[in-house]
Formats: C-alpha cells, sequence, structure tokens
C-alpha cells in the first residue's frame, strides 16, 4: 500500500540514494551531492521540501519543491522551485507523479508562493499550469571573435581564484551579488556552495590581485552561468583572460535579460546569439510578479504613461498604473463590480503576454479584443538565476 509523505531527517540518505539511482538509469551516472550540493550536499537539511511516495517504507516516486525568497527590484517574491523528478522504473503508470505534482502545487498556493518555476518538457507540465516563460539571451564567443575583435587589449592583469566559503574575496562577492537586480535568495553562508550548481566552479576575478568580480563556469567547460563585476565594461577584456587562462575555445554566455550593458557588449562581437524562453513557470500571484518585473524595467527605461486592468480567468483582476516611471500595481478580487477588467485573459494567454519572447504575437491576437497596452511595457523580463532553481 502507498503512503503519500513528506521528507523527514530519517530519509536523507534514500533520497539522495533514490534520486541517484533514478536518473543514473535514465541518464547515465548522476551523483545528486555533487551535482546540487545547496539540497544533498553535507549538511544540507532540506529533506522537509521532498513530497514521496512510499511502498513498504521505500521511496517510489518524488519531487523536489525548493522555497526561494529573492528581491526583485525591491519586490520580495517567494519562488518555488521544483526539481528531482523522479519514479522508480517499475512504478511508473501508477499515476504517483500526477498526485505529488498536484500536492506541491496546491501547497504553494495555500502558503502564498508569487510563483513556480522548473525545467522539463513542455507538455508534461502543462496539465499542472506551467507554461514556457520569462526570457533569456545566450552569446557564443569563438576564440575567433577573441582574437580578431579584442587583439588590442591587455588582459595580463586579469587572474582567477576559486570562490570558497572560507575565500578572504567572500563578503565582496557576496555584496556584489547583493546589488544585483535580482538578489536576496543566497545566504552569505551558502553563497559559494548555491554558485556550485550542476557542476559549476565559481572563481573570483582579480585584476592585479585587486577584486573586481565574479565567475560561475561550468566545469564541463566554456558556459558562463553567472558573472558579475564591479565595473561591467570589463567583460571584454574578463572575458579575453577567461578563455586563455582555461584553455577554452568558446564561452556560452546566458544572460538576464535587464542586463541590457553585458546584452549589447556580448552582441557587438560574439558570432551567435539567441533569444529564448527561460524555464516553465506556474504563476501564482499576478499582481506581485508583474509589479516586480515591472519594476525590473524601469531601472533601464523610462516607461509610457498607462494604465491597464487584466483579469485573469479563476484568478485576479490586476491594475497596473504606470506614471512617470513609477509603477503601482493593485490586485483585485475576480468578483469585485468596482473595477472593470479591460480583457479576460486565461492563465495561458496572460503568461505568454507578460512574460514570454512571444509576447508580441499575443498581443496581436488579442488586439481583436480591443486591448491597447502602453507601448514598451512587454515583455517583461522574467528571470530567475540558474544557479539558484533546482
Amino acid at each position: 500500500m502507498e503512503i503519500y509523505v513528506k521528507g523527514t531527517a530519517e530519509d536523507a540518505q534514500d533520497i539522495i540514494d533514490f534520486a541517484d539511482m533514478v536518473f543514473s538509469k535514465n541518464f547515465g551516472p548522476h551523483d545528486f551531492a555533487g551535482l546540487i550540493p545547496k539540497l544533498y550536499g553535507d549538511g544540507a537539511e532540506t529533506q522537509q521540501y521532498h513530497y514521496m511516495v512510499k511502498e513498504d517504507g521505500k521511496i517510489k516516486a518524488m519531487v523536489c519543491v525548493l522555497p526561494v525568497t529573492c528581491n526583485v527590484a525591491g519586490v520580495e517574491l517567494k519562488v518555488g522551485c521544483v526539481g528531482t523528478v523522479s519514479v522508480h522504473p517499475r512504478s511508473r503508470g501508477k499515476g504517483y507523479m500526477q498526485k505529488l505534482m498536484n500536492m506541491a502545487v496546491e501547497d504553494m498556493k495555500s502558503q502564498g508562493f508569487s510563483m513556480s518555476v522548473l525545467g522539463g518538457q513542455r507538455q508534461r507540465y502543462e496539465f499542472f499550469g506551467y507554461e514556457p516563460a520569462g526570457i533569456k539571451f545566450e552569446f557564443t564567443l569563438t576564440s575567433d571573435n577573441i582574437r580578431h575583435k579584442y587583439k588590442g587589449l591587455d588582459s595580463s592583469g586579469i587572474s582567477f581564484q576559486p570562490l570558497l566559503s572560507d575565500s578572504p574575496w567572500l563578503d565582496d562577492a557576496y555584496q556584489l551579488y547583493q546589488r544585483s537586480i535580482i538578489n536576496g535568495a543566497r545566504s552569505k553562508e551558502q553563497f559559494a556552495t548555491i554558485l556550485r550548481t550542476w557542476n559549476t566552479q565559481p572563481l573570483v576575478i582579480l585584476e592585479n590581485s585587486k577584486f573586481i568580480g565574479y565567475v560561475a563556469l561550468s566545469q564541463a567547460g566554456g558556459a558562463v552561468n553567472e558573472i558579475e563585476m564591479i565595473d561591467p565594461a570589463l567583460l571584454s577584456v574578463v572575458s579575453k583572460a577567461l578563455a586563455t587562462e582555461k584553455g577554452l575555445n568558446e564561452l556560452r554566455f546566458t544572460i538576464p535579460p535587464y542586463d541590457l550593458e553585458k546584452i549589447a557588449l556580448l552582441g557587438d562581437v560574439c558570432d551567435w546569439y539567441s533569444t529564448s524562453y527561460e524555464y516553465n513557470y506556474h504563476i501564482m500571484d499576478y499582481s506581485s510578479v508583474i509589479e516586480a518585473f515591472l519594476k525590473c524595467k524601469t531601472k533601464n527605461m523610462v516607461l509610457e504613461d498607462g494604465r491597464v486592468v487584466l483579469g485573469i480567468e479563476d484568478s485576479e483582476i490586476v491594475e497596473i498604473v504606470v506614471q512617470n516611471n513609477q509603477v503601482v500595481v493593485n490586485k483585485h478580487d475576480p468578483n469585485d463590480t468596482d473595477i472593470q477588467a479591460q480583457v479576460i485573459l486565461t492563465k495561458r494567454e496572460a503568461t505568454t503576454l507578460l512574460f514570454s519572447p512571444l509576447s508580441e504575437y499575443t498581443n496581436w491576437k488579442l488586439a481583436t479584443r480591443q486591448l491597447s497596452l502602453p507601448s514598451g511595457w512587454l515583455p517583461l523580463p522574467l528571470y530567475i538565476p540558474s544557479l539558484d532553481i533546482c
């Protein structure tokens, strides 16, 4: 007989062993303690974040919901990061994962989460309210790009050192992270550990032995998952030094949509770049997420004044006002007769319109429903750093 439970301290090793077994059978050797040390490393007390099905005391299916509270342009968002979605090979087809995901989503809603995020095949998670959303830019900087474009740059003063929990530069790196538009999801004590998620190596960037930033570089080679510098204009010389020191033929940068300076610097030199959605998102509180990322947008541009009232089907009415680049977002009950929505959107329409690279396409479709949106508002720069999710 199966039982549905949350993890306890006694389940710690079984949780890791189960994840290792399922993912190793499906995708090749996995060591979750090393892959996600913030969740499964020594001293990580995260068992309570795991929803499990057990048969005769043994785990048969599991999903993790890691709660992360981040600050986006001064707005606090509670994010449920879903991962380690796994079912025992001999227990598939029993509906265990459907029940676990429904439990997890309902818990997140009842606990006031702003949104949830996960990776994975789109149709697998649409059933639970997740849609492709968020925006990321990806740039590939090749050795040819560096040789031709950066040949005049002297990178000899740039060096790199491992960023560890006892690093003398930890305070500097953490303060730099806290200055980012999205911050607060990492404590200083966990900062270096979080930067090692999914085989990533955190490095301090030094210029003539002086701290100027940090970079999270995939140990598989070439993928720059995060890079922050006191002066973003140093990105070019730092990139040249990083490729040279690590012997890399290319660097692959993932850049958030609000980081306009890095986008401009890399877009000016890279052979290849792309824009795509980031993850699958389930927006649970549209008003708070809209407010956060609309305010995020005002950090880089002046928005057109305007007022828009959107009805989200079976959810809420969101009133959005921008005046003199100040954002006010009010949440109303869908049964409130004192306010009239200009248009009623399904949750799928709302997520795509507000937070997707396909926003313009959805806006074009909605034009037939008499919805007029101020120029430049959308899409909102929804983004959660990959090292913060699981």
